[in-house]
Parts: C-alpha cells; structure tokens; sequence
C-alpha cells in the first residue's frame, strides 16, 4: 500500500500553534536583574519569580530573554520555567515546567527536530545487508534530515528528541517511516528496524504503533528484525524477557546489537534468545589484530548454537570480509558494499 503521508498524530510540547510564557526563578537580591526584566516587558509574581510573555515564536523572544539573565546572572543561578498556555500560567504549573537555563536553551536550538516532523522532513536511508553469497538478505533503515548546513545524522535528531522529550514519539515515528519507505520501494528481504528498550514499560502499549503500521503499509512482522541495542537493555531481566516473549509471540525477530566481547555475548545469550547478534564494529575492523579473532570465531560458535545469525558491522575491506567469513560470520553489512543510501535513489536503483 501507498500512502503519501506516515500515519502518525503529533503532541509535540514545545512545537504547538500556541501561546508560551517563561518564569524566571531569580535570587532575591538580584535586584538588577529582577529590574532588567520588568523593564522587558516582565511582570512581578513574587520576589523570586518574573513572568514573561513569549508568545507563539518563543524561541527569538526566549533568547532576548537570556541575554538579560546572562548579562545579571552570568553563572546561571536563575533557572526558568517554559509553558504553553491559552492564558496566563499559575505558579504551580511554572513550577512543576521548572528547568535551567541551559536546559531550556537546549529545547530552543532543537525546535528544528519539530518541525521537520510537522512537515514530515525526515529522510529514511537504508543501508543493504549481504549474506555469505554476496546477495541482499535485507535493509537496515537510519534518519537523516537534510539541511542548509549539511545532512543531519541519526544521533543528532535523537539528541534532539530527547532535548523536546519526544524521544518516544520519534521512535514511532521512525518505525512507521522505515516500514512505509520499504514497502514503497519494493526491497526484498527483511527490514532492521532500531528500538530503544528503556522505553518499553508496556510491551502491548508499545507494539501497538509498530504492529499498526506494519498492516497499514502491508508488511509481514515475520520480514522485521527488531534491533535492541545492548547498552541500552534494562537491568530487569523480566521486562526484557517480556518484551521479547511479546515480540516474538507477534511474529517479529529479534537482534541484538553492539556485541563487543565474549563476555557480552555469554552474558545476553545466556539470557535471552535473538535471531541475529552483531557484532560491534570495533572488533570487525580490528580482527586482524590481537586475540578478535578468536574472540569473533567464538561468539559465532555460541550464537549458532541457539539458532542466531552473526551479522557484523563496519566491514570496509575485502580483507576484513574474507577474514570474517573464514570465522564463521552469516551477515555483513559496511561501506564494501554500500553506504545507507537515500530512499529515493534506492528506489531508483532497484526499480
């Protein structure tokens, strides 16, 4: 199925078509600075708090905003409390919005991450994964946003995300987008979507955005490989062995990234059952030196005795590859074969 737009509805906080005030918490014996924002405009709510008026475009007005706290309060002591309102905001709702100015000012610098989703600006780029055969097994999917500056890469907008808390609200976002521009692009294969473990407190909450795009866009959850990243796993072994039971009992597989030591693997494989692991890409580009070798041949050994694929990461050479089929390795994946490549000129190769 074809659709123009990702199915998807938006409850971006500092992103809204409304009106934002600030309240700037100050010491009470900065008279200057206190005098200095009821000069711009800011009116008196108690002796340690200055309400000011933002508006819809907050962010110019926030920065005239610091300037005056930063030229009166230099070591940042004030902090301030951002909030969207009709009207005038109380004092509890200032309160409960209380962060620093550091804070705030990163909110501000990261205003771009919303409204590139308000406009559906992020661009999907998958990056082709190649069996032992030298064939496309599938596709791992990454965000990117192009800009005036240069592409804007997939760790910026999740820094970004989290600086508006919307890091869960991207996240489906993301999934949805992946799923859309691989069923447009008629790829073959299966499709390696990222997740993000830590916020997964509800594994049939959670799924339900996945599991809606899947049928909305006409995918089979057997052809998506759920990537879960290693460092961010929860230490509950329950909740990580729910959510996997979840996402298998759904038809989903499972993969486990960032596996860098023997020690990693004993310990997640012991625990828990993925389909994939790959492996991390420091030891990939660096298996011709010291013990990796082992180490690689190893962790392929105990994957394949519970029915995983090793996949690795970051092979830039036919060295390394030949070296990395030699150990025991079933998927590979790296600038030898392709760089993540734009959805739209993927669909233009392989069409």
């Amino acid at each position: 199925m074809n659709s123009d737009k990702v199915i998807f509805s938006y409850n971006l906080p500092y992103n809204q078509d409304c009106d934002y005030w600030v309240g700037i918490f100050i010491a009470p014996d900065n008279l200057m600075l206190k005098e200095a924002l009821v000069k711009n405009n800011g009116e008196i709510l108690s002796d340690e708090l200055i309400l000011l008026y933002l508006g819809k475009n907050w962010k110019i007005a926030w920065q005239a905003a610091t300037e005056i706290i930063l030229r009166y309060d230099p070591k940042k002591y004030s902090q301030a409390g951002l909030v969207v309102s009709a009207g005038k905001p109380n004092l509890q709702e200032l309160e409960f919005a209380r962060k620093s100015i550091d804070a705030i000012d990163k909110i501000a610098q990261s205003l771009w991450l919303g409204e590139a989703l308000l406009a559906d600006k992020i661009i999907c780029y998958m990056q082709p994964v190649i069996d032992k055969n030298g064939k496309v097994f599938g596709y791992e999917a990454f965000a990117r946003m192009e800009s005036e500056n240069g592409l804007i890469g997939g760790w910026q907008i999740i820094e970004a995300s989290r600086n508006l808390n919307a890091e869960y609200m991207l996240d489906r976002y993301l999934h949805q987008k992946a799923i859309k521009s691989f069923i447009d692009s008629d790829l073959q294969g299966v499709l390696f979507i990222n997740l993000i473990l830590g916020f997964i407190q509800r594994p049939e909450k959670y799924f339900e955005g996945l599991t809606e795009a899947a049928k909305f866009y006409g995918m089979n959850a057997k052809n998506i490989v759920l990537d879960f990243t290693n460092s961010e796993m929860p230490h509950d072994a329950n909740q990580v062995k729910a959510i996997f039971d979840y996402a298998r009992i759904h038809g989903y597989s499972l993969s486990l990234d960032d596996i860098s030591s023997l020690e990693v693997a004993k310990r997640i494989l012991g625990s828990v059952n993925p389909d994939f692991i790959k492996l991390d890409i420091k030891p990939v580009r660096d298996i011709l030196a010291g013990d990796n070798q082992a180490i690689v041949a190893e962790i392929c050994q105990i994957a394949h005795n519970i029915g995983a694929n090793v996949l690795a990461e970051g092979v830039e050479s036919d060295v390394v590859h030949e070296q990395l089929l030699k150990l025991g390795v079933d998927l590979f994946q790296g600038y030898l074969f392709s760089p993540p490549v734009a959805i739209e000129k993927l669909k233009k190769a392989v069409g």
